[in-house]
């Protein structure tokens, strides 16, 4: 073959490479009704996707929508954008949130972040009574649950943690 017919190959791959790479990312396909259903016990309505890019950073969101709308879901996954290179990435921004330095906006209503164990490379539950979720760090990229209810903060963590332990699975097979 000759060194014409290789680059020409090449440029191909690469091309196919950026295109699967720039390729929107849907959240909603992070967690099925039925794992829904199964934590949440209602039916899911409706799964509405949607992404925005910001920053150096690609996020995308799932709102999951239950009849009772109190009970519904809400993740979003925050990842580097394929497209552009940030100065610092998902993990430096979760030091910030996490472990900055002086009190966070919000901090006062909803209490300082109480550590979850068993899920992720670290993970956080903020809130209070009335709402909270579920922030957890894997790798290079990291999720926030929000489930609605009625239930205590405890039934709500074990709840989101079930969530996103199954997300975290499919989000390591998306990249």
């Amino acid at each position: 073959m000759r060194v014409k017919d290789w680059l020409f190959l090449l440029s191909a791959l690469l091309a196919t490479v950026s295109t699967v790479a720039s390729a929107n990312f849907d959240a909603c396909k992070l967690i099925e009704s039925s794992e829904i259903k199964a934590v949440q016990g209602e039916t899911v309505l409706d799964a509405k996707s949607s992404e925005r890019k910001s920053g150096g950073f690609a996020i995308a969101q799932c709102y999951y929508t239950l009849p009772s709308q109190t009970k519904s879901v809400s993740l979003e996954v925050t990842r580097p954008d394929p497209e552009q290179g940030a100065p610092s990435g998902p993990r430096d921004r979760w030091k910030k949130l996490f472990h900055g330095e002086g009190e966070r906006e919000g901090e006062k209503e909803s209490g300082k972040p109480l550590p979850v164990s068993g899920v992720g490379d670290e993970a956080f539950w903020t809130g209070n009574q009335m709402i909270g979720a579920l922030y957890v760090l894997k790798d290079n990229s990291y999720l926030r649950i929000s489930i609605g209810g009625a239930e205590d903060a405890s039934v709500k963590i074990r709840k989101s943690k079930e969530l996103a332990q199954k997300a975290l699975k499919r989000l390591s097979n998306s990249f």
